[in-house]
C-alpha cells in the first residue's frame, strides 16, 4: 500500500513539474514590455501641426479638440491615428501611421465606436446604414469645426437628401412636414445610428414617434380606429402628399381601400352609379360624417360620428 502511495505522489510531482515548464515557456514566448507595440511613442499634437497645421488648427476648434475630449484622451490626433513618433522619424509616408479614410468602412466605424458606443449607437451593428456600408465619416466631419455637436459635413436635411431622393421630392408636395421650412429635421423622427428593421424608424414604434408632436391622437379612446393604433402611415404619407393632411389618397377612395361595405354611401363607385345623378359624385367625404376617425370617447361614437 505504501509503495502504491509513493508511486502516486511521484507521478503527481512529475505532472506538476511538466505543467510548470509549460507555463515558463509560455511566459518566455509572450511579448513583454519590450515589444514594438509597447515601444510605440506618442508625439503630441504640436508635432503633428508642424506638417499638418491646417488640420491641427481645425481640430482644436472642433468638438474633439475641446476640454471634454482631452479629459478622455490625452493623445489628441493620435487617439485615432495611433502613435505618431515613428511617422515623424520616417519623415512621413504611408504605412507609418493610421490613415482612417484608407481603411475599410467597418474599420473606420470601429475607431469611432471606441468612444462613441453609447446611446442609440449601441445598435449600429446591423442597422440600415451600417448594412449599406456607410462609415461615420460619410456623414460626420472629424476635423472640421462644423456647427453642432454632431459635426455633420452638411446641414442635416441636405445631407440625408443626398441619398434619399424620393423623400426629398415628396417634401415639395402641397402637404408636407415642415422640413423645408426648417421647423424640424430628419432626426426628429428617424434614428440614423440604430434600428435593425428595414427603415430607421422601428415599425412597431411609428405611432409613438408621431405622438411626440400629435399627442391629441394618442388616446386611449373608448372607440379606437385600428389603423390609428397600429401604424399612422396606413393612411398618411409621412414625407409629403398632394392630398390634404398628408393622406395617401383622396377621400373617399382612401377609406374604400378597407371599407367596401354594401348599402352605404361608402360603396365603391362604378359605371352604373356615375351614369345617374349620384349623391356621391362630387364634394363628398367620409369625414363629413365620421369626424373623429382617430378615436372617440362618446358613448355613441362607435362609428366615429361624434
Amino acid at each position: 500500500m505504501g509503495s502504491r502511495q509513493t508511486r502516486g505522489a511521484l507521478a503527481a510531482a512529475a505532472v506538476g513539474a511538466l505543467i510548470a515548464g509549460w507555463i515558463g515557456l509560455a511566459l518566455l514566448a509572450t511579448p513583454g514590455p519590450s515589444s514594438a507595440a509597447q515601444q510605440a511613442k506618442y508625439a503630441g499634437i504640436d508635432e503633428c501641426a508642424v506638417c499638418h497645421e491646417d488640420l491641427a488648427s481645425a481640430f482644436r476648434e472642433s468638438i474633439h479638440g475641446q476640454k471634454g475630449f482631452a479629459m478622455r484622451s490625452t493623445h489628441a490626433c493620435e487617439t485615432c491615428h495611433g502613435p505618431g513618433q515613428a511617422h515623424i522619424d520616417a519623415g512621413g509616408g504611408k504605412g507609418t501611421i493610421i490613415v482612417v479614410k484608407t481603411l475599410p468602412k467597418e474599420r473606420q466605424s470601429e475607431i469611432c465606436l471606441t468612444c462613441h458606443d453609447g446611446g442609440a449607437r449601441m445598435d449600429w451593428a446591423g442597422s440600415t446604414h451600417e448594412t449599406r456600408r456607410l462609415a461615420c465619416e460619410d456623414c460626420h466631419s472629424i476635423h472640421s469645426p462644423a456647427p453642432g455637436r454632431a459635426q455633420l459635413t452638411k446641414p442635416e436635411t441636405e445631407l440625408c437628401f443626398a441619398c434619399h431622393k424620393r423623400q426629398k421630392s415628396q417634401l415639395f408636395r402641397s402637404s408636407h412636414h415642415p422640413l423645408r421650412e426648417g421647423l424640424m429635421t430628419c432626426s426628429s423622427c428617424h434614428e440614423p445610428h440604430a434600428v435593425q428593421e428595414g427603415r430607421p424608424v422601428d415599425r412597431d414604434a411609428v405611432a409613438e414617434t408621431c405622438y411626440r408632436c400629435h399627442a391629441q391622437m394618442r388616446g386611449p379612446f373608448l372607440w379606437e380606429h385600428p389603423p390609428v393604433r397600429e401604424d399612422c402611415t396606413t393612411c398618411h404619407e409621412a414625407h409629403g402628399s398632394n392630398h390634404l393632411k398628408l393622406l395617401r389618397a383622396k377621400e373617399p377612395f382612401l377609406c374604400q381601400r378597407c371599407h367596401s361595405d354594401t348599402r352605404h354611401p361608402g360603396t365603391l363607385y362604378d359605371q352604373s352609379q356615375l351614369a345617374v345623378a349620384s349623391n356621391r359624385l362630387a364634394g363628398r367625404s367620409c369625414t363629413n360624417c365620421h369626424a373623429t376617425l382617430h378615436g372617440s370617447n362618446h358613448p355613441s361614437g362607435q362609428m366615429f360620428l361624434r
